[in-house]
C-alpha cells in the first residue's frame, strides 16, 4: 500500500511537471502568434507598396515611350528641315556665285543678286534658328528620356527591394507556421501523456481504495461502465414512464461487465427486460444488467470487479444491441451517470 502512495505521489509531482511544461508551450505560442500577427502586417504593407511601385512603374514606363516617340517626330522633321534646307543651298549658290563675279557689270543685275543673296541669307538664318529650336528641343527631349531611364531603373530597383523584402517576410511567417506546428504538436502529445498520468493517478487511488474497503459507497463517480458503448438513454425519474435506469447502444454482442465486486442473487429472465442479472454489492447497493443475450454466472456465484457476466443482446427500445443498466440503494433507483467513471 505504501508503494501505492509513492507511485501516486510520484505520477502527481510528475503531472505537476508536465502543466508546467504546457504552460510555457502554451506562453511560447502565444508569443509567436503575436510575431506572425507583426508580420502579416508588414507583408500587407509591403504588398501595398508592391501595387503602388508596380502603378508608378507603369506611370514611368507611359511617360518613357511618349517622350521616346515625341523625340522621334522632332529628329525626323530636324532631318526634313536640314535636306530642304541643303537643296536649297545647292540650287541658289552658284546663282549667287555668277552674281558675286559680274559685280563690275551691270549693277542693275549686281543689285538684283545682292538682294537675291540678302534673301537667301535671311531664309538661311531663318532656317537655322528653327534648326536650333528643334536640336534644343531634340537636346531637352534627350535628358528627359534620361531622367525617365533614371526614374524606371530606381522604381525598377525599388521593386526588387520590396520583393526581396517580402519574400523574406514569407520565409519568416512559414518559419514562424512551422515552429507553431511544431509547439501544437508537442502539446498534443504532452496533453495526452498528462491524461495519461491522470488516469494512472485515477487507477492507483482505485487500487489504494480496493485495498483498504470494498465498500461500493467510497467509489462513488469512479466506478467502471459495464460494458463500451454510447448513453443514448439518460436517466429520468420524471419522465413518464420513469426511466430508473441507463440505455447503452452498443456495436454488436458486447462484454457486460460487473461494476463492483459482489454476489449474483438474480440470474433469469424478468418479464419486460430479458434476461437480467442482478449483483448485490454490500451495504443495500444492487446493480441489474438487461436485455443480455447470454449470462455467464449463477445465482449465489461470488464476482469480481471487471468479471465478465455476459454478453449484450437485443434491446427492444432502440431497436439494435445494447445493455439496460440500474443501480439501486436500498431499492430505490439512483442515478448512475453520478456513480460511473466518466469516458
Amino acid at each position: 500500500m505504501s508503494r501505492i502512495k509513492e507511485e501516486i505521489q510520484d505520477t502527481r509531482e510528475t503531472v505537476k511537471q508536465q502543466k508546467q511544461a504546457l504552460l510555457k508551450l502554451t506562453r511560447e505560442e502565444r508569443a509567436m502568434f503575436g510575431d506572425l500577427a507583426v508580420i502579416e502586417d508588414s507583408i500587407n504593407d509591403a504588398e501595398r507598396e508592391l501595387f503602388r511601385q508596380e502603378d508608378e512603374l507603369e506611370r514611368i514606363t507611359e511617360e518613357e515611350e511618349r517622350i521616346r516617340a515625341e523625340e522621334q517626330t522632332l529628329r525626323a522633321e530636324h532631318k526634313v528641315i536640314t535636306d530642304r534646307l541643303g537643296e536649297m543651298l545647292k540650287k541658289l549658290w552658284p546663282v549667287h556665285s555668277r552674281k558675286l563675279e559680274n559685280r563690275f557689270g551691270n549693277l542693275d543685275d549686281w543689285q538684283a543678286a545682292d538682294r537675291n543673296f540678302v534673301w537667301l541669307a535671311s531664309l538661311y538664318k531663318e532656317t537655322r534658328t528653327e534648326l536650333d529650336k528643334a536640336r534644343r528641343k531634340s537636346d531637352e527631349i534627350s535628358r528627359n528620356l534620361q531622367t525617365q531611364r533614371e526614374l524606371k531603373s530606381a522604381s525598377e530597383n525599388k521593386l526588387a527591394e520590396i520583393n526581396s523584402t517580402k519574400d523574406k517576410l514569407l520565409e519568416d511567417k512559414l518559419s514562424l507556421l512551422s515552429g507553431i506546428r511544431g509547439i501544437r504538436s508537442l502539446k498534443i502529445t504532452k496533453e495526452q501523456e498528462l491524461k495519461g498520468l491522470l488516469d494512472t493517478i485515477n487507477k492507483l487511488n482505485y487500487r489504494l481504495k480496493s485495498l483498504t474497503s470494498r465498500k461500493i459507497g467510497n467509489f462513488k463517480g469512479s466506478l467502471p461502465r459495464p460494458c463500451a458503448g454510447k448513453t443514448t438513454i439518460p436517466f429520468d425519474l420524471s419522465a413518464k414512464p420513469p426511466v430508473r435506469g441507463i440505455g447503452i447502444r452498443t456495436t454488436g454482442n458486447v462484454d457486460v461487465k460487473s461494476i463492483f465486486w459482489g454476489k449474483v442473487v438474480h440470474n433469469d429472465t424478468l418479464r419486460g427486460f430479458g434476461r437480467v442479472v442482478i449483483i448485490y454489492h454490500g451495504y443495500n447497493y444492487y446493480s441489474l444488467y438487461a436485455y443480455l443475450a447470454e449470462s455467464f454466472v449463477k445465482t449465489g456465484q461470488e464476482v469480481e470487479k471487471d468479471e465478465i457476466i455476459g454478453k449484450t443482446g437485443y434491446y427492444p427500445n432502440l431497436k439494435e444491441t445494447g445493455l439496460y443498466f440500474e443501480l439501486r440503494f436500498h431499492q430505490k433507483a439512483v442515478n448512475p451517470q453520478k456513480w460511473l467513471a466518466r469516458n
